[in-house]
């Protein structure tokens, strides 16, 4: 592996892939992410997420670094990675989105997911139809390339009508709740803001509320855990749909020289004198020495 610090995202390490989480991606069975693990730290030296910003913001990457960040608060996170990575002695870090850990809203891909394997989706074009949904569009895609708070809504109808209420209310526990992620502040992860709800907010269709759905779980993380995030997370992060401003509304929203974290499939080598931002990598399902095979071939940022 090249000289650089690569942080690699995940979203769960879990056994089960439920009805909410099929499809969705980023993450993993707990055997996997073990091999993964042992051979990244054979190829690397494994970090914490201070101490490789520590050296990416000094310049002084001489080595192949690897750090784990998990995204949006999921539990399986802190029953398998966390043991694992103890093991090697380093903490990773969680992005958190407060309405999940609150239990004040799901996230909506999860709610498409359920639709997927429950017959829904068909009742769903019928009502995207409206919004210029075509039956040959994916639905995943056009969702949010055309996000709106209608288009929400349609899902929730959708949704709504064919889950259950056990199943509704089920589907929360897939994610760590407050007391769960003080778990993983204990002992020492870091816990970054991934935006209260998951929408869009770097994308021109939802950009207007970057900084109110930052603030809100802001909020949330000074009020229940006692902390001020140091990682603004962007959710989805699909590079091709980024606005044009995303960079000029971050720093005008954040006045406390805060890192915006994008994915970008790079690796990060110092920080330039213009930005502060960071890059992940996705992890492909694969076994440690194909994992290696992919990093290999990453060009740095």
């Amino acid at each position: 592996m090249k000289n650089g610090w690569y942080i690699l995202n995940y979203h769960d390490i879990s056994w089960e892939d439920s009805v909410f989480t099929h499809g969705v991606g980023g993450s993993l069975p707990p055997d996997v992410f073990r091999s993964q693990v042992q051979a990244l730290s054979q190829q690397a030296r494994l970090v914490t997420i201070a101490d490789g910003a520590a050296q990416w913001r000094a310049a002084t990457i001489s080595e192949p670094l690897v750090s784990f960040w998990f995204d949006d608060g999921l539990a399986g996170a802190r029953r398998y990675a966390l043991p694992i990575l103890q093991r090697y002695n380093i903490t990773a870090a969680m992005s958190i989105n407060s309405k999940f850990m609150l239990r004040q809203e799901l996230f909506w891909r999860f709610k498409l997911a359920y639709l997927s394997q429950t017959d829904g989706l068909r009742f769903l074009r019928s009502k995207l139809r409206q919004f210029g949904y075509k039956t040959e569009m994916s639905i995943k895609d056009f969702d949010l390339d055309h996000f709106s708070i209608d288009i929400l809504k349609a899902i929730d109808e959708v949704y709504n009508r064919f889950s259950r209420v056990i199943d509704r209310a089920d589907a929360f526990r897939l994610f760590d709740d407050v007391r769960g992620i003080t778990i993983l502040r204990d002992h020492g992860w870091e816990i970054a803001n991934h935006s209260a709800s998951h929408y869009p907010v770097s994308e021109d269709t939802y950009i207007n509320h970057f900084q109110g759905e930052y603030e809100c779980c802001e909020a949330v993380l000074a009020d229940h855990l006692g902390l001020t995030s140091s990682y603004w997370v962007i959710p989805f992060d699909r590079s091709g749909h980024r606005a044009k401003n995303l960079i000029a509304v971050f720093n005008q929203a954040d006045d406390s020289n805060r890192t915006l974290v994008l994915v970008g499939h790079k690796v990060n080598v110092s920080q330039s004198e213009q930005s502060n931002i960071l890059y992940r990598i996705y992890p492909p399902y694969a076994d440690g020495p194909n994992l290696i095979k992919l990093l290999n071939s990453i060009k740095p940022a």
